[in-house]
């Protein structure tokens, strides 16, 4: 009676088996591994099933029975091929020999990208498959949704991004028009094929085009136009200030006034949406120069107001305006008690700055001010102090 040949599972040994055979030297091991082969050959199938053992294997979701003389459970993966990460899982000590009665499951840590309707999530996962990760994140997609990859396609030990995109109500606005779009495409640039968009290499996007969108987005396309350009633009004049001791500080007279000047520029010039945005300026050439102007400005120190604010109504609306300083000068164009601009006070007969008379002065002359146009003319103060 023939016995079948029984499958032995180790190409190396068989390897060193037949350099043996082919006259070398047979060492003890060797010798036993060949009295090993003849007691399987002699003994048939019975004597394999014996010495082997059969045992059921699970890797990443995918069982199959393998039959294996290995030792530990650790040779049984060498041999099938399996290199076990330390992020990865087995049911087994790597150690215990293996046995029929105790099946081996080896489940893969896997980096995965899920992104639900723009939210993405980034995880390790010993799910086998997409549905599986799906089950994970309590997501059954519907007919009409859309799923990047197929329910029952196996997740690769290098990890995948799945992407579930499911109908949502969007906003696009371009070249001035508006339009709401029903639509599962899960990126910007697919809502954008869908409502008839197109983009140009310039252009910009909301989000921009590859982003996932989210429910009730309003996406917004900005037309970018880039143009090189030679423009005529002014040269801004200096201006030059010469001291006049003869005139109070804070007077100024011009001279000479001045005049910009004219050049010539290359730009490079970003438009969005019709309106210049960004403008670098490549060549300059000045074409016409600029005239400087020539001020005088007063070095003469201003005599100082002489006397106190009044009481009662005056010196209530002194006390608000300039704090009841006479020789108030903030700076600002207005002087005094009363805070008269220079032009204002001229025109109820003062000379010079309001700052520079005598209290006394500043208030006649103030009191004509509002007899001639009323307490308006100190809205703030005549406001708070309650004067009509």
């Amino acid at each position: 009676m023939k016995f079948p040949h029984p499958r032995i599972n180790r190409p190396d040994l068989l390897a060193k088996i037949r350099r043996n055979e082919d006259g070398g030297a047979k060492t003890p091991w060797v010798i036993a591994l060949n009295v090993f082969v003849l007691l399987v050959l002699s003994g048939g199938a019975a004597a394999y099933a014996a010495m082997s053992t059969t045992v059921e294997l699970t890797v990443d979701g995918k069982t199959e029975t393998i039959r294996t003389f290995d030792s530990t459970v650790e040779d049984v993966l060498d041999s099938q091929g399996i290199d076990l990460k330390e992020s990865d899982k087995i049911n087994v000590d790597l150690a215990a020999a293996p046995s029929s009665d105790q099946p081996v499951v080896v489940e893969y840590a896997k980096p995965v990208t899920v992104t639900i309707d723009g939210a993405s999530t980034e995880q390790v996962t010993y799910a086998p498959t997409v549905g599986d990760l799906l089950d994970e994140h309590g997501v059954e997609p519907s007919k009409d949704d859309y799923v990047s990859d197929d329910h029952d396609e196996q997740i690769p030990r290098k990890g995948l991004d799945v992407v579930v995109s499911t109908p949502k109500n969007l906003t696009v606005i371009a070249d001035g028009q508006t339009q709401q779009v029903q639509t599962t495409a899960p990126t910007v640039e697919e809502v954008l094929d869908e409502a008839k968009v197109t983009l140009g290499a310039d252009d910009e996007v909301t989000l921009g085009k590859d982003a996932y969108v989210t429910p009730d987005a309003t996406l917004q396309v900005v037309r970018i136009q880039k143009e090189q350009r030679t423009e005529e633009v002014d040269v801004p004049f200096e201006t030059q200030v010469q001291e006049d001791p003869e005139a109070l500080e804070g007077e100024k007279t011009v001279v000479t006034p001045g005049t910009p000047g004219k050049a010539t520029e290359k730009v490079d010039v970003v438009i969005a949406d019709g309106q210049v945005r960004d403008r670098i300026v490549l060549e300059r050439t000045v074409t016409t120069e600029p005239v400087a102007q020539v001020e005088k400005h007063g070095t003469k120190a201003a005599p100082v107001a002489t006397g106190v604010a009044p009481d009662g109504v005056w010196g209530a609306l002194a006390q608000c305006e300039s704090g009841g300083n006479p020789a108030a000068n903030t700076g600002n164009g207005y002087y005094g008690l009363y805070q008269f601009s220079a032009g204002t006070w001229k025109t109820v007969g003062g000379s010079g700055l309001p700052s520079e008379a005598s209290a006394e002065e500043q208030t006649m002359r103030a009191q004509m001010l509002q007899q001639r146009s009323g307490w308006g003319q100190w809205p703030a103060c005549s406001k708070k102090l309650g004067l009509r």
